[in-house]
């Protein structure tokens, strides 16, 4: 009988950095890809992969995002909330240059939202993700948030601490150990920093364990009754 699998990715430097759990042995390990479609052929073929991007986008911009969004803001509260930025409509996903990206976005509804340069710096993998999805492919590929996974682990708290900080990472690091999801320091030093930052590896870890829950029947999504986008596709966050 083949192994059961399961996989939480993260955007990194290089591509993508996955965690994979041998759900029959309990084995985790980690990988760098370089896409998203790397990521839907690994061999290990996962049961579920939990993937930190949005999926499903609206077609014209409301204050706070999605329904998905908001809620996971309203969740996390401050200072983690800033985490959760509201993706660009899916129009806007066509353009490589912000000024036109950022006046697509603004016209698409009579709220005249724009979008930061940092979520800008996201397009490159939304458009990978957005381009390949589907709703046959989301029935095993889910949007998860990674603060909303560490804040299930931390009993319903969100982690105070930034990630990007030593204190952050360590916190996040024992919340790991304690659920079962820390491979050890080495298999995170494998990677060189212009690949994959340590906080990058800690969320497609805390992704690997909410894509355990999804797969047991045991995550929470939010909303509970969702709204499909102009493709069908699902807009929520599981956790």
């Amino acid at each position: 009988m083949s192994a059961l699998w399961v996989a939480g990715a993260d955007g990194c430097r290089a591509g993508w950095i996955v965690a994979l759990k041998d759900l029959d042995t309990g084995d985790l390990n980690l990988c760098l890809v370089e896409s998203f479609e790397e990521i839907l052929a690994l061999t290990e073929e996962p049961e579920i992969i939990a993937l930190d991007m949005p999926i499903g986008l609206l077609k014209g911009a409301q204050p706070g995002g999605r329904t998905c969004d908001r809620a996971a803001r309203a969740l996390l509260g401050r200072p983690r909330s800033s985490s959760v930025f509201s993706p660009p409509v899916r129009e806007a996903l066509r353009f490589c240059d912000y000024q036109r990206a950022l006046e697509v976005n603004r016209a698409s509804s009579k709220h005249r939202l724009g979008f930061s340069r940092q979520a800008f710096g996201l397009f490159p993998k939304l458009r990978e993700v957005d381009w390949l999805m589907s709703p046959a492919l989301q029935s095993w590929v889910k949007e998860v948030h990674p603060e909303l996974c560490f804040l299930e682990m931390n009993c319903g708290q969100a982690v105070r601490a930034n990630k990007k900080k030593p204190a952050g990472r360590e916190q996040r690091r024992a919340l790991l150990e304690e659920a079962g999801f820390w491979p050890g320091q080495a298999a995170l030093d494998r990677f060189k920093r212009k690949e994959a930052q340590p906080d990058d590896c800690l969320d497609a870890l805390a992704a690997c364990w909410s894509a355990e829950r999804i797969f047991r029947g045991l995550a929470l999504r939010l909303p509970e009754n969702p709204e499909q986008d102009a493709r069908d596709l699902c807009m929520e966050i599981w956790r």
